[in-house]
């Protein structure tokens, strides 16, 4: 759109340097008013920006906030609680582990390494609920053919995390292929994982945190809480806020200052 505007802007230009016949006298009026038109939207549109990355600053605040308290059992929130106001809290959790339902997610990376996020579901005690426990990362190894062994403890645990949502779907995923391949997942559609466990599962993940007793041979390294997003949106508004001025400094030009140029030389 701005291009097009430009483009006749241009076309003004050129017929400027015409006869005044074939310049219409309404022509140069109206493109002003387009013009000035097409300015004040992209303003709207960094200004739209800027409240976005306000936006997003409160929701980095909020989480930063949030995973500063302290942990409290997770059986307190498993009824009742609004799963939106939950990322990011650190949670305690007493149960025990399913045995061989190791979920491994694929196409995970840590220190430019390839492997598998392993995710496996935890019966919380005096509940009918599970959860799913993000336990760590772990080389793809020398074999795509054989996944890598996770030893998984057995009986009553304690352990730590922070809750978090389970890894989505990656960009561009084509539903052609499939989730999943036997323990292998491409992420974690939570809906479809219920349907295979056998009891109630919690929609969200929780993180365990460096340092719980679990299979020492995983990786923990998860993503913080950071202001990217921020960053982002003031980009985008700097890119508006900038096309605003260097297309009002071209509509001066164009419609203004080269038209008395031109009629000096006449």
């Amino acid at each position: 759109m701005v291009r097009a505007v430009y483009l006749i802007l241009v076309k003004e230009l050129r017929m400027s340097d015409q006869s005044p016949i074939t310049a219409p006298a309404w022509r140069t009026p109206l493109l002003c008013v387009v013009a000035i038109l097409m300015v004040l939207g992209m303003l709207r549109l960094g200004v739209w920006q800027l409240d976005r990355a306000d936006q997003k600053r409160d929701i980095a605040d909020q989480l930063e906030a949030r995973s500063s308290q302290a942990a409290i059992p997770l059986i307190e929130l498993v009824e009742g609680s609004k799963v939106e106001s939950l990322r990011f809290r650190r949670v305690l959790l007493k149960g025990q582990y399913l045995q061989n339902r190791d979920f491994y997610v694929d196409n995970q990376v840590v220190n430019g390494q390839v492997g598998y996020q392993i995710f496996t579901p935890f019966q919380l005690e005096q509940s009918a609920t599970l959860i799913m426990l993000a336990r760590g990362w772990i080389s793809v190894g020398e074999s795509r053919q054989k996944l890598p062994e996770v030893v998984t403890p057995n009986g009553p645990m304690v352990l730590q995390g922070r809750l978090n949502a389970a890894p989505a779907q990656p960009p561009l995923w084509d539903d052609k292929y499939a989730v999943s391949e036997g323990d292998v997942w491409q992420y974690l559609p939570m809906l479809e994982v219920a349907n295979v466990l056998p009891s109630k599962l919690f929609p969200l993940v929780v993180e365990l945190a460096p340092g719980a007793g679990d299979d020492p041979t995983l990786v923990r390294k998860w993503p913080e809480i950071d202001d990217q997003q921020v960053a982002k949106h003031l980009g985008y508004a700097f890119q508006w806020f900038a096309m605003a001025a260097a297309f009002f400094i071209a509509c001066l030009v164009l419609l203004f200052i080269n038209p008395k140029r031109s009629a000096r030389r006449k």
